[in-house]
């Protein structure tokens, strides 16, 4: 059974190694000797190529004990939000907190510290199970990057979990939008400011008028949201501004929405940039796939199998949030998020409960135990 003064242990020696994003080669090194601890062999894929990181994705796989059970996937990010380094952890009435120098990084070694615990009590207790498929990954923190580059060839998994999710034992997320990040450039033509303004075209204003148009943003509707959160424009207080960029980030649980949101949006600054003189350019980026789960699917009706029967108050919920698992569900494997308790995450206010780390584990151990029945 998961032992909660071993996974505490685990969580805090884990927790102590410096891990920030593109640099989690130490956290990876200790990672692969606990596998070797565990008696299993671990790749790793090449990931790290495309990020500019030390290291790429480890994996790792628990052959199964008994025939016809599912093989189940369980991933969690390596990497963690800085200051990410040489974290003391200090407990208080069994909450988990750093010393406030760093963040805690239960975000995400709560999900890494799992399922170490979870393949090791399986081994001990050797109860009939299906085949594990563990994969830890990299630069989640800094766009799925990890997820995103990930050597899909190596997945032999039914379905899988994502554990990487705060709340409460028993939430599980079926449901999470298609992002899209639409790179704006707006052209205008330079020119000096005080001597002669009327020969240039400013596409500081070209773009401000444009997205003065934009005739909704924030929450549009209960699935849609829309920001633009980066504007950089100027070389000069007496330049006629030549050149203009903003960003905006557009996600949906509905997928023909945001789909028709995105044309409908860059045809309006289009127009509205053209009709001030200007020229603008679009680099539409899919900064995530939808994860879009329905409540029968195996992975969502085994999580609650498992939760209920731990005694968790089972919930399901859609988020407005993108993780790992919206690039596992992109590879056509089903990936629900179970809770971990993390909270105040990237911040150096984050704490963990030392029963949620331990019962984020149970609940692991315990879908593959009811998948392998």
């Amino acid at each position: 059974m998961i032992n909660k003064e071993r996974i505490v242990k685990l969580f805090e020696e884990l927790v102590a190694v410096p891990c920030p994003s593109k640099f989690e080669k130490q956290e990876a090194e200790l990672i692969m000797s606990k596998l070797q601890e565990l008696g299993l062999e671990y790749e790793v894929d090449n990931a790290n190529e495309h990020t500019g990181g030390e290291i790429g994705n480890v994996w790792s796989y628990l052959p199964a004990n008994v025939e016809g059970a599912p093989c189940i996937f369980f991933e969690a990010h390596m990497d963690s939000v800085a200051p990410c380094t040489g974290t003391h952890v200090v407990h208080k009435d069994g909450i988990m907190y750093s010393d406030g120098t760093t963040t805690l990084g239960g975000d995400d070694k709560v999900g890494v510290a799992s399922m170490l615990e979870v393949v090791r009590a399986l081994k001990e207790d050797n109860i009939p199970h299906g085949a594990v498929q563990l994969c830890f990954t990299i630069s989640e923190e800094i766009g799925c990057c990890g997820a995103k580059f990930l050597d899909q060839s190596k997945i032999k998994a039914d379905y899988g979990y994502c554990l990487d999710m705060g709340g409460t034992m028993g939430d599980i997320v079926y449901a999470a939008p298609k992002m899209y990040d639409i790179y704006v450039t707006v052209k205008g033509k330079a020119a000096h400011a005080g001597l002669e303004p009327e020969k240039g075209i400013n596409a500081i204003m070209l773009a401000a008028a444009a997205i003065s148009k934009i005739p909704a943003y924030g929450r549009l509707n209960e699935n849609t949201t829309m920001n633009i959160g980066v504007f950089n424009a100027g070389i000069g207080t007496n330049i006629v501004c030549p050149e203009a960029k903003f960003c905006i980030d557009m996600r949906s649980l509905d997928i023909p929405e945001v789909e028709a949101l995105k044309d409908s949006t860059m045809a309006l600054i289009k127009e509205s940039v053209e009709a001030g003189g200007g020229q603008v350019e679009f680099d539409v980026v899919l900064a995530s796939p939808a994860q879009n789960l329905s409540l029968d699917e195996p992975c969502v009706k085994m999580a609650a199998k498992a939760g209920e029967a731990l005694g968790f108050p089972i919930s399901f919920h859609k988020t407005g949030g993108c993780s790992d698992g919206n690039y596992i569900c992109g590879y056509d494997l089903p990936c629900a998020l179970i809770a971990t308790g993390m909270s105040n995450i990237h911040t150096t206010e984050e704490f963990l409960s030392e029963d949620d780390l331990y019962n984020t584990a149970r609940w692991a151990y315990q879908i593959v135990a009811e998948a392998a029945k």
